[in-house]
């Protein structure tokens, strides 16, 4: 069994807007010392609503990825893609914007 890597108690956030299919998400990304990223929290604008309950469902779901071993790119390269290219969902620009946010660390 992977063991899951925990991040250290008290640790930096990256803060980032992001906008996925005309809405507008607030986003903070949790590094692990060696800069690898290990968490990510994702808020609608429009708070209690379903689309904030699942950005912050998929975050949850994308931090324990992260924190058992599994690394953005490889995450990324699982999910649909539209045909120019673009992630097809809020959890692919997520993912995306993870992977900018590790290798800009390293």
């Amino acid at each position: 069994m992977i063991l899951r890597r925990r991040l250290p108690q008290r640790r930096g956030a990256i803060a980032v807007e992001l906008e996925h299919a005309g809405h507008h998400f607030r986003m903070q990304i949790g590094c692990f010392p060696d800069g690898a990223v290990g968490e990510v929290f994702l808020d609608a604008t429009k708070q209690n609503s379903m689309l904030d309950a699942f950005a912050a469902d998929a975050a949850i779901l994308l931090s324990l990825l992260l924190q058992y071993g599994a690394l953005p790119d490889e995450i990324g390269h699982a999910l649909r893609r539209s045909p120019n290219g673009a992630p097809a969902s809020l959890i692919g620009a997520v993912v995306d914007e993870l992977h900018a946010t590790e290798a800009a660390r390293r």
